[in-house]
């Protein structure tokens, strides 16, 4: 299939700090029918050179010059995509992508099995308030920790795997601690992640004025990345200062561990509220079955 594509009609030499106008910014949206009949996978590049990308192409965001995304289900999918010139954003014509067939084999590594039940499934989460099987709720971690059951060992000696840099440690307090001052203690809700016809998310957060949230997700399962769009998980933090407001990305997730039962998902706190440094605040969550049970 031949790229939607969007070409300058002005010239093509720009001086540095110059914004550029909207039809000078040439980008493409390909759907690649080689690999996917129903159009399921979707080159996006940015063809402009000295400008930053920046993609929201329903289930996710990039900021990359050229990306690949991969849609599983059948349905219309809307790319929007602007650009940072001469520091002003410039926002460009959505493109509508059709995709006309399933291709469940995008939604079948065991990531996606374990958050959401598997196909037509959805699986429902709770924070961990009452340490079933984690110490609480939440814990701390270095900011270049990972997946745990990949990577390299730590630097303290403690750990062989879950570690990708050279700030790896982590604590993990108690629910005395955690609950003078850290978190408020009582019930967060419940967060639903979803396949049926699509990967959606749901979260009904008792401990945020009972807000619903309704959205999706998307997991890159090679950087154990969860991403999710129009929603965020179950969360608490220095709630006597609104600590949350520390934490600038509550979009993207570092997947520490998950399995049928257990997950445990991180985000950089890189402007903490009482002035501390950047760390990696981890939110330990239990299957609602298991809490139940």
């Amino acid at each position: 299939m031949l790229p939607t594509l969007f070409i300058a009609c002005k010239k093509d030499e720009h001086s540095l700090g110059t914004v550029l106008d909207k039809s000078e910014i040439k980008y493409s949206v390909t759907q690649d029918l080689t690999a996917d009949p129903g159009g399921n996978t979707v080159i996006l590049k940015n063809l402009t050179p000295a400008t930053l990308p920046m993609w929201d192409y329903s289930t996710g965001t990039s900021n990359r010059m050229t990306d690949t995304v991969r849609f599983p289900f059948v349905g219309d999918y809307k790319i929007k995509f602007s650009v940072s010139t001469g520091g002003s954003i410039v926002q460009l014509d959505s493109v509508i992508v059709k995709v006309t067939k399933d291709n469940l084999a995008y939604v079948n590594d065991p990531l996606w099995l374990d958050i959401s039940g598997g196909v037509g499934n959805e699986k429902q989460w709770v924070l961990d308030v009452n340490a079933k099987n984690f110490n609480g709720p939440m814990a701390f971690y270095g900011t270049t920790n990972g997946w745990l059951a990949e990577g390299g060992p730590w630097s303290s000696g403690a750990f062989s795997t879950g570690c990708y840099g050279g700030d790896c440690w982590t604590w993990g307090p108690d629910l005395a601690t955690i609950y003078g001052g850290m978190m408020t203690k009582g019930d967060y809700g419940v967060m639903t992640f979803g396949l049926k016809n699509t990967a959606s998310f749901n979260a009904v957060k008792l401990m945020e004025n009972g807000v619903i949230q309704n959205g999706s997700y998307t997991i890159n399962t090679g950087a154990k990345i969860l991403t999710i769009n129009n929603g965020n998980i179950l969360r608490g933090y220095k709630p006597a200062k609104n600590g949350i407001t520390g934490i600038s990305n509550w979009t993207t997730y570092k997947i520490l561990t998950l399995n049928e039962n257990f997950m445990q998902l991180g985000v950089i706190r890189d402007k903490d509220v009482d002035g501390e440094g950047p760390a990696m605040i981890v939110y330990n969550f239990i299957s609602k079955s298991f809490a139940d049970n």
